[in-house]
């Protein structure tokens, strides 16, 4: 196998986020959170949810109500009504994780910083957002995350649980790449470092257009330019380049919402083949995050890729798995796509 078919191999662990486990994850009972200053989350602004095409207020209302169910019920009660909105309202899909992470934020805050007893009430709604919010709040906060992150999934050690861990490095180190890079290198395994790093990049370049879902001041703009975030993947070293492309595209989009023929041209400018690709997947993936009621836009992007149709659809199947909390493979999106040559296209590689 050469090394780009090993990086390949390595990269399906970026786009296989249905792998995440729903089993809770152990955290130490006392708290590695300094208290005296909790990480609180921006709010959104309409112009940020606008730019996926939701309605000004989509997000601010939904997360209003979902806080407010917590506070009264519970976060069993907030998750499960988070759930009911985003099958009455699809287009909540794209916005849907940032609200997941808040409501981790403030479990950790209501628990007194007790992450165990957060997560005890916990899902993977929204691809693990919840629990991912609650590691990033714990480990955030830490006076010595290089040592934390040990612990704080230990010892189920999922993999949800360190994409939580990158969020928590960028907070711990003040939205350091190269930093929070270092801390994903203590993981347990090279596997648990990948899903690290997704959380890594997926905080840094907003990739769920969350409105500001930045670790706040320190936040940087390259969200914002994506000629920027483009360049910063060309330096990222090789296992963590996988993670940095695969969340790239969505920097385009926010900028040019929808534009998904555009974002495929962007990928095609990223100086490796490595970079094409696992761009492409992105791309795909967010086809389907941000219309999961309307694969025929997937489709209709993906048919028009060219020598990258394998990697778009693919990147379709792994967000379909992860729309679906897992309880789909990512083949499953080849039998809702138009057109028989699509879909045995899609039956090939996904």
């Amino acid at each position: 196998m050469g090394q780009l078919a090993r990086a390949l191999a390595l990269a399906i662990v970026v786009v296989s986020l249905a792998s995440c486990s729903t089993t809770p994850v152990a955290i130490p009972t006392t708290s590695v959170m300094a208290t005296d200053h909790p990480m609180v989350m921006p709010a959104p602004s309409p112009t940020a949810i606008a730019q996926v095409g939701q309605e000004p207020t989509l997000f601010d209302s939904t997360r209003a109500e979902v806080i407010a169910e917590q506070a009264a019920h519970g976060n069993g009660a907030a998750l499960a009504l988070l759930q009911q909105q985003i099958n009455e309202i699809p287009a909540l899909e794209g916005v849907c994780h940032a609200i997941a992470h808040e409501l981790g934020h403030a479990a950790v805050m209501n628990a007194d910083g007790n992450a165990r007893a957060a997560l005890a009430e916990g899902s993977e709604v929204c691809g693990g957002g919840y629990t991912h919010g609650v590691v990033e709040m714990a480990l955030g906060d830490s006076k010595h995350p290089e040592r934390d992150l040990l612990r704080i999934c230990a010892p189920a050690n999922t993999g949800s649980c360190f994409h939580g861990v990158g969020h928590g490095a960028m907070f711990a180190t003040g939205m350091d790449v190269d930093a929070s890079m270092e801390l994903c290198d203590l993981a347990p395994s090279r596997m648990l470092s990948a899903r690290c790093g997704e959380g890594i990049f997926m905080q840094l370049f907003s990739s769920d257009l969350s409105a500001q879902h930045v670790a706040g001041e320190t936040a940087t703009d390259i969200s914002h330019h994506p000629d920027q975030a483009r360049a910063l993947c060309r330096t990222i070293r090789a296992n963590y380049a996988a993670n940095c492309w695969f969340y790239a595209p969505t920097v385009y989009l926010a900028q040019s919402p929808d534009d998904y023929t555009g974002a495929l041209a962007w990928c095609l400018e990223a100086g490796s083949e490595l970079g094409r690709q696992i761009c492409v997947r992105g791309v795909g993936s967010r086809t389907v995050k941000y219309h999961p009621d309307d694969l025929s836009i997937g489709a209709s992007v993906c048919a028009a890729a060219g020598s990258m149709q394998d990697s778009c659809l693919q990147g379709m199947g792994s967000y379909w798995s992860v729309h679906h909390g897992g309880t789909v493979p990512p083949s499953d999106v080849c039998r809702h796509l138009p057109g028989k040559r699509l879909r045995a296209d899609c039956r090939s590689v996904v």
